[in-house]
């Protein structure tokens, strides 16, 4: 590999490390806003599920983003101690860059854990709800057949002549 596909393979990385942070800041601000919903006193599950949908694309392209980077980087590493001293500067820029994404995807991480953990109870809190209707509807209904049973049954007037 000569200097310039090197050049070019390393500006590749730049680039693909950049537009990975670009996609990482995309999903941090959809995350936070699911969180935001999470912690709303009304959940709603439409909701969530539409910041889902939004960051389906951008995990996607992040995980491309990944593979290329990797494969650019196996193809340029034989050759790294060549042209070390010539990319020095740039090397320690995207070196400080993988460090920036690295940090941006642990703290997303942290937060979707976060997240995982406040939807749990928020679908707990959910089922508890739909299981108190249930039994409140069974309550009602069994009460209203009882009434309508006994009723029937009873005689309001009785003859006292025999």
């Amino acid at each position: 590999m000569d200097r310039t596909e090197f050049s070019t393979c390393f500006k590749v990385l730049e680039d693909t490390i950049a537009k990975k942070e670009q996609y990482l800041d995309e999903v941090l601000v959809l995350t936070k806003g699911q969180e935001e919903l999470l912690l709303r006193e009304k959940f709603s599950m439409d909701a969530f599920t539409e910041f889902m949908d939004k960051k389906e694309p951008y995990i996607k392209k992040i995980s491309e983003f990944d593979a290329g980077f990797e494969a650019v980087f196996t193809k340029m590493k034989p050759e790294m101690e060549t042209y070390k001293k010539e990319f020095e500067p740039r090397i320690r820029a995207i070196q400080q860059k993988i460090k920036t994404v690295l940090e941006k995807g642990a703290a997303l991480c942290t937060l979707e854990e976060q997240n995982k953990a406040r939807l749990e109870y928020c679908l707990k809190d959910k089922k508890q709800e739909i299981k108190n209707f249930k039994r409140s509807s069974q309550t009602v209904s069994s009460y209203y057949k009882n009434m309508s049973g006994s009723i029937a049954d009873q005689s309001f007037f009785m003859d006292k002549k025999k």
